[in-house]
């Protein structure tokens, strides 16, 4: 049941159409037209691996729990731009600060254009969602202008297992992930990206801003984060019997 059959299947069935159709292949290579049982189902139980979000609280306890050095540092700053601006991990090697000429205010800006099943995303301007913890404060980062000042030195991500290799062997993120374990969760460097989704929905952004933000189209942005679409038809639905009540 997963992309990759999907996409083999599709591809194996247009084979054996060229080899009939172009080649006088006999007839019985013709492929059945019903994919299904070729390609299966997920199991509605199946765990993902792509990552489930986690509290705002609890990624600053995770920076927080970082050592005062200049790799630990690095690697906050890094987990700092992926949660604000809800970035795939790749992306931090496209991230810059471009200004804007009509009104010379500066905006960040991601060049990155990932190529997959569902088409290519379009380098894309990014809208920063700062996190708040637990007790209500909003955490002041200053990225952009940290930026700008080039006081931010991130570490080396050409490798893209580097921050996973990193965040394996600290101790919070360990205690992390065996908790979301335990609600059968899983903990990843996504889980940041995933994090900024709900931040988002939960302060009432629409799934079209969302995914123009993330860098993906509204159709993967509602398969992939299936809180957009619940919390947007329950907002839809207290909106509209508020607007009945009030008639």
């Amino acid at each position: 049941g997963s992309r990759t059959r999907q996409i083999r299947s599709r591809s194996l069935v247009q084979f054996l159409k060229h080899c009939v159709y172009r080649e006088k292949f006999p007839v019985a290579w013709l492929p059945s037209t019903d994919l299904k049982d070729h390609i299966g189902q997920k199991p509605t139980t199946a765990k993902s691996q792509s990552g489930d979000p986690i509290t705002d609280q609890q990624i600053i306890n995770l920076i927080n729990s970082f050592p005062d050095d200049s790799t630990g540092q690095r690697w906050a700053d890094a987990i700092r731009l992926l949660s604000e601006l809800g970035l795939r991990p790749i992306e931090l090697n496209f991230l810059s600060v471009k200004t804007d000429k009509t009104t010379g205010k500066p905006y960040w800006w991601c060049s990155y254009q990932k190529r997959g099943g569902g088409g290519t995303t379009k380098p894309r301007v990014l809208h920063p969602l700062p996190l708040v913890s637990d007790d209500g404060e909003i955490q002041q980062w200053n990225l952009m202008q940290r930026w700008q000042a080039k006081l931010i030195d991130l570490p080396n991500v050409e490798n893209q297992n580097a921050l996973k290799t990193y965040l394996n062997r600290k101790k919070y993120w360990k205690s992390l992930k065996a908790e979301l374990k335990d609600r059968d969760e899983n903990l990843v460097p996504y889980s940041f990206r995933h994090s900024f989704s709900v931040r988002g929905h939960q302060r009432g952004i629409d799934n079209g801003s969302m995914s123009s933000s993330m860098g993906h189209s509204i159709e993967c942005h509602c398969r992939e984060y299936p809180w957009a679409t619940d919390k947007g038809t329950e907002t839809a639905f207290e909106r509209a019997n508020k607007t009945l009540a009030a008639a």
